[in-house]
């Protein structure tokens, strides 16, 4: 039986995008009906445009983000940018021309706007014939990532599947998917067990302070406001790739009522979540999702202006997370949460961001867009 094949693109740009294109390629690789390749195009495509623009967007992000709001929120921005997209993908697009014709995919599923431009930039140029997917990774829906090349869009929230619809996407390209999670989140492991991995303190709560795969340094201003709350309980600080900040929060002593342990990158979030009481970090999509399936109580800071405030309204308004402002209100929140003073509606977040009504599979979801199974031959991509 021949195969469908399956390439999933993503960047690198933000943890959920990444994590998301991760977690399909999970999905479709448990399945025998498919042959999957996940590619990064921030590695694919190396060169000064892609380098520039990774800087430009962190620049923006961490040290001017009231501007990054306004670009993300600005009509006429969008308005002058839409055009673009595909203008600066074909500028840059080879190298997935090259594994197109290597791999012969029937389906490319992209979880982010910049490889997005580079497949519709091919389809309009008839250098790739299959089908586009795009799946969405936050909780709020921009135009920024959709075009008209795409032949269906994963929509993780029932209310982007809703706003698609208002602007006139035919039915037959939405699909309603639910936030896509890894399958080890979904595995019961008890708090005791999942402690003792991390070697953990069974007798006092444990309060994981994690923000995404490159945690920002405010993490740290958070820690020490977390160490003079005079309950106590254990802080796990997980710094990602943020060499710097897992030194910095090493060299502090912590008071005794609050044990600490400081890790670097972990694979096993799964397990950290299982072994916590409460979980303080930004408004990472799929983290957020990985929370609720854990019951695990979040409460979010340090959010910055455009996607992440976007996802934040969205869980505020459900009543899924609660929003630390500044230091001191994320210790009060969590004592809060500590003292059972604020809870939530485990079954109702699950059915807004992991199962909502009428959502599918991914695997049934593809079955019904009928790609072409045996695959598109070589002759099929036509050279400038």
């Amino acid at each position: 039986m021949n195969k469908t094949k399956i390439l999933i693109l993503h960047t690198s740009v933000g943890y959920g995008i990444k994590v998301t294109a991760e977690n399909i390629y999970e999905k479709l690789s448990n399945s025998s009906e498919y042959e999957v390749r996940i590619e990064d195009i921030e590695k694919i495509h190396r060169g000064m445009l892609i380098a520039t623009s990774k800087i430009v967007y962190a620049t923006l992000l961490n040290h001017i983000s009231g501007l990054w709001g306004f670009l993300y929120n600005s009509k006429i921005v969008l308005f002058l940018l839409r055009p673009l997209r595909k203008v600066v993908a074909s500028l840059n697009y080879k190298t997935t021309l090259a594994i197109l014709r290597q791999f012969q995919p029937a389906v490319v599923i992209s979880t982010e706007a910049a490889p997005s431009a580079v497949i519709a930039y091919l389809k309009s140029k008839g250098l790739y014939r299959g089908k586009l997917v795009i799946s969405f990774s936050d909780y709020h829906l921009h135009t920024f990532w959709l075009y008209k090349e795409a032949d269906l869009y994963l929509c993780s929230i029932a209310e982007q599947a809703e706003e698609l619809k208002k602007m006139g996407v035919a039915n037959g390209k939405i699909a309603l998917t639910g936030m896509i999670i890894a399958d080890k989140f979904f595995k019961q492991i008890g708090k005791e067990e999942a402690r003792q991995k991390f070697k953990l303190l069974n007798s006092m709560p444990v309060v994981l302070l994690s923000n995404g795969g490159t945690a920002r340094m405010s993490v740290k201003r958070i820690f020490l406001q977390l160490l003079r709350s005079d309950k106590s309980f254990q802080v796990v600080a997980v710094t990602g790739r943020n060499e710097k900040l897992k030194q910095e929060l090493e060299k502090i002593s912590a008071p005794s009522r609050h044990p600490i342990k400081i890790l670097g990158f972990v694979n096993d979030l799964d397990i950290l979540m299982s072994a916590a009481d409460v979980l303080v970090g930004k408004t990472g999509g799929p983290t957020m999702a990985e929370a609720v399936i854990k019951k695990l109580p979040m409460v979010i800071t340090d959010v910055r202006p455009g996607h992440e405030f976007a996802n934040l309204e969205y869980l505020l308004k459900n009543q899924i997370v609660d929003y630390g402002r500044i230091p001191r209100e994320v210790s009060f929140l969590v004592d809060q949460i500590l003292d059972h003073k604020l809870k939530k509606d485990w079954e109702g977040a699950y059915q807004k961001v992991i199962q909502p009504q009428n959502s599918q599979s991914l695997v049934e979801i593809l079955e019904g867009i009928q790609p072409n199974t045996s695959g598109l031959k070589v002759q099929n991509y036509q050279e400038n």
